[in-house]
């Protein structure tokens, strides 16, 4: 089993995955790497990284009767850390469920927290976990049960909890992009001064993301090696490093489902509509016929699920196997791989649609150009000072920020500048439709801590692309020159082909199509941005009863 006691290493270099981790295949940034990937003649102007959480427990469990998941003493005690630097931390005594209407029931809020939420929905795991009583030995006298409910287990997780696993996997994370972008191409300041003029970081308000964010810079900036110890995720680190979210209502990250015409297509579905596909039905087949688990999965695929019928299976079983614990013997790795590849269909067939991008990721991808566009309207002084750049535009207008003793939206003086380097903590329905819609084929589910990189560069030769007679999204300004500009995707070790770009004149003649021109990239994704008005048309009127 992994261990949550050793301390993480100071190194500049990317530390191994253990052999159980499901976490996702990071490049190695190797000589050859480099000169391949960076030339002298491309010089990064932003990179902007999209990251799935680390590894964490299932967010049900109901194929075994697995009472405890002891992987989160570290990450507990770092989640209590942050719930008192917002002033959120309600010690567990005191917490009384109540339901919480926004999320139809869900339990896991307490009066004192839901009264101080401000909008921001939080998806806390609890300082620690109570010994449930109907987990207890009906053996048990009266005294030895009264003493086992009041047992804290500190190192026990809750549901959907981000555990010690995957804290490490988003440090190592961090430790590529201090490889790559600190070590090798001194794209960013050795330590972390004044982080509002060169970084945005941005996390949905799901603790797991959070705390996976946390991981992220705690690898991207260590400590000294003499402290010995994480740090903690208190005042002083929001201080140093701001981070921002946003209020369920206003996330764009998570795929719209305040949108009719996008949320539709996942209600109620069914293994009916997707068994019409024959390898589907050869995985539905497969795992209802399994000795271990067939009867409870048979239960589980038999009702209408939202998204997916099979995530649930494949969620429960990737999270055991990404906890160094052993699947039955029936279960194979191989299988796994197309269960998530049947789940994986059910929640991203639509995101393959161009009606699908556009009502469920429009507003991210504009999100994401405008911040690219803000980039490449920089002159060569901004460019090289970051405290001389404007701040970022309205696509923060909806960020709060992380702040010490408060949730609440930035000051004038707090708002990020244009940033070189933008993280946006998400998840695997955020990182995947992104993807796909940059050009990616992988049929299978994205493994934790997979990482989706958009980096924008410029041509120092003489070589100055295509001009600026594309097509564009309405909200990146018409005067924008994108001559001599070039993008490069990555989905963690692998560089993504823009469908858009394939065209010769459309991409880097020394890069080929894996290097976007400005103007092309932007012509791929114009289709996807909507304008508000568009947007209302096409997303259609919410039912009125309750979905």
């Amino acid at each position: 089993m992994p261990s949550s006691s050793s301390p993480p290493p100071h190194s500049p270099e990317v530390p191994l995955a253990p052999a159980y981790s499901q976490a996702a295949k990071l490049p190695t940034p190797t000589a050859e790497y480099m000169r391949t990937m960076y030339p002298p003649n491309l010089k990064l102007i932003q990179a902007q990284v999209f990251f799935r959480h680390g590894e964490r427990t299932p967010v049900r469990t109901r194929l075994f009767d697995q009472s405890t998941w002891p992987f989160c003493q570290r990450a507990n005690h770092l989640h209590a850390d942050f719930m008192k630097a917002v002033g959120r931390f309600v010690p567990r005594a005191e917490a009384l469920p109540v339901p919480d209407l926004q999320r139809k029931g869900d339990a896991r809020y307490t009066e004192a927290t839901g009264a101080d939420k401000c909008g921001v929905e939080y998806e806390p795991a609890a300082w620690s976990v109570r010994l449930e009583p109907s987990k207890l030995d009906d053996g048990m006298s009266g005294g030895a049960k009264e003493q086992a409910r009041g047992t804290w287990d500190p190192s026990a997780c809750d549901m959907g909890q981000l555990t010690d696993v995957g804290l490490e996997s988003l440090r190592r994370t961090g430790a590529f992009l201090r490889a790559l972008y600190v070590d090798r191409l001194g794209f960013l300041p050795e330590t972390p001064e004044n982080p509002h003029d060169w970084l945005y970081a941005r996390t949905t308000d799901y603790s797991r993301v959070i705390q996976s964010t946390h991981a992220l810079l705690v690898g991207l900036y260590p400590p000294a090696a003499a402290s010995g110890a994480w740090p903690a995720f208190d005042r002083d680190f929001l201080r140093r490093f701001p981070l921002h979210t946003r209020m369920h209502a206003k996330e764009t990250m998570h795929g719209n489902f305040g949108c009719f015409n996008f949320i539709r297509h996942y209600l109620d579905a069914t293994t009916q509509d997707a068994r019409r596909l024959k390898w589907i039905d050869d995985v539905h087949r497969q795992v209802v016929g399994l000795q271990s688990i067939g009867a409870r999965a048979r239960e589980m695929l038999a009702a209408p699920h939202f998204g997916s019928n099979y995530h649930p299976i494949y969620d429960e079983l990737v999270s055991l196997r990404a906890h160094g614990a052993e699947l039955p013997g029936d279960i194979g790795a191989d299988f796994l791989e197309s269960l998530g590849a049947a789940a994986h269909h059910q929640w991203t067939g639509h995101v393959r649609s161009l009606e699908g991008q556009r009502l469920g990721f429009g507003r991210l991808v504009d999100n994401v150009l405008q911040t690219m566009a803000q980039a490449a309207a920089l002159t060569p002084a901004q460019v090289a000072d970051p405290a001389t750049r404007p701040r970022i535009g309205v696509q923060a207008s909806d960020d709060l920020l992380l702040a010490p003793g408060a949730v609440r939206p930035p000051q004038p003086d707090e708002v990020p500048r244009v940033p070189k380097l933008a993280l946006y903590g998400g998840h695997d329905i955020t990182v995947a439709p992104l993807a796909i819609i940059l050009g990616s084929t992988d049929r299978t589910w994205l493994p934790f801590a997979s990482m989706l990189t958009i980096e924008l560069f410029s041509d120092t030769t003489a070589y100055k692309g295509l001009a600026n007679d594309l097509p564009r999204p309405a909200t990146v300004p018409k005067d924008l020159d994108t001559r001599g500009y070039f993008v490069r995707v990555r989905l963690n070790d692998k560089v993504l082909r823009v469908p858009t770009c394939e065209v010769s004149a459309k991409h880097h003649p020394g890069a080929g199509s894996d290097m976007c021109t400005l103007a092309a990239f932007f012509e791929h994704l114009a289709p996807v941005v909507a304008s508000e008005g568009e947007y209302k048309a096409e997303c259609g009127t919410m039912p009125t009863k309750e979905l």
